[in-house]
C-alpha cells in the first residue's frame, strides 16, 4: 500500500486480505472482502478501489463507500490476464489471452481496445506519470504503448526483445517494469542475467547477473525510488531475492 505499512493479497480462496505493520513490527491480519468462488487471476488495488479479474466472469471492481467494499458493475471482457488501475483509480487498463491491451472508467465506463497484439499478455505496468503502459508477453518481447492523448492512445512506441526472440516463442518471461523514475526498464533474462534497457531507445544497457545457477529464472522485479536514489529488488524461482542499483539510462 501508498504508506508501506500494510500489504493487500488475494488468496486462492478469494479472500482479499490485508496485513498491516504495527508499531512492534508485527504483521496483522484482517479480512477485506470475499471477490467470489471461482479462481481468481489477478487483481489491483488502488486506494479506496479494488477490482479481480475471473476467466469466465469478466472484472469485478468494489469502491470503499462509507465504510464498506460495496459492489460496483463488472466489466463483463472475459479471457482477461492483467489488470491495473490507471488515472488515479478512475479507469482500468486490462490485457487478455488474445493479446488485446484495453481500457475502461470505473464504475461505469465502456470498454475500449487500445492496441491489438499477438501474443497472450502476460503483464502490465504504468509509468509514474501515467502517460505510458508496459505490456509484456509471453513471447519474450514488450511493448511500451502510449495511453495518453486523443491522437496516440494505442500507439507502440519501442519494443524491447533480445536478438535471437521470436515472436512465435511461448516462453514465460519475468514481467517488464518502469524504473530509474520511468526512464529505464526491467525485462527478460539471458542465462543469469536480468536485462535493463533504455526505455526511448529499446538498447540494453546491461545485465543484473544472479549468479551461476541458470535453471534458477527471474520471476518477479520491482522498482523503487527514493529522491534521487533508484533501486531493483527481483525474485527467483527458487528463492533468491537481490536488491540492485539502478544502472544509469544512458
Amino acid at each position: 500500500m501508498a504508506d508501506d505499512n500494510a500489504i493487500i493479497t488475494l488468496g486462492l480462496d478469494g479472500i482479499i486480505s490485508k496485513w498491516t505493520r504495527n508499531n512492534q513490527n508485527h504483521w496483522q491480519w484482517a479480512k477485506l472482502l470475499e471477490a467470489g468462488k471461482e479462481e481468481a487471476v489477478c487483481f489491483t488495488y488502488k486506494r479506496d478501489r479494488l477490482a479481480v479479474a475471473f476467466p469466465r466472469l469478466g472484472v469485478k471492481v468494489w469502491l470503499w463507500i462509507k465504510g464498506t467494499w460495496q459492489p460496483q458493475r463488472s466489466i463483463l471482457r472475459q479471457n482477461v490476464t492483467c489488470i491495473k488501475f490507471v488515472e488515479d483509480g478512475d479507469a482500468l487498463l486490462g490485457g487478455t489471452s488474445d493479446g488485446v491491451l484495453w481500457y475502461c472508467q470505473v464504475p461505469n465506463g465502456t470498454l475500449r481496445a487500445y492496441a491489438f497484439l499477438k501474443a497472450k499478455i502476460q503483464s502490465l505496468d504504468v509509468s509514474p506519470d501515467g502517460t505510458q503502459a508496459l505490456v509484456s508477453q509471453v513471447n519474450a518481447r514488450a511493448h511500451l504503448v502510449s495511453i495518453q492523448g486523443m491522437d496516440r492512445k494505442g500507439k507502440i512506441e519501442q519494443v524491447y526483445a533480445s536478438n535471437g526472440d521470436s515472436a512465435n516463442d511461448a516462453r514465460q518471461t519475468s514481467p517488464a517494469v518502469f524504473v530509474n523514475g520511468g526512464r529505464s526498464v526491467v525485462f527478460h533474462s539471458v542465462e543469469s542475467y536480468c536485462l535493463v534497457w533504455n526505455k526511448a531507445k529499446g538498447e540494453i544497457l546491461s545485465g543484473l547477473d544472479h549468479g551461476d545457477n541458470l535453471d534458477d529464472k527471474t520471476q518477479a522485479v520491482a522498482g523503487f525510488d527514493r529522491a534521487s536514489h533508484s533501486y531493483i529488488v527481483t525474485g527467483t524461482a527458487q528463492g533468491l531475492l537481490s536488491w540492485w542499483n539502478s544502472p544509469p539510462d544512458r
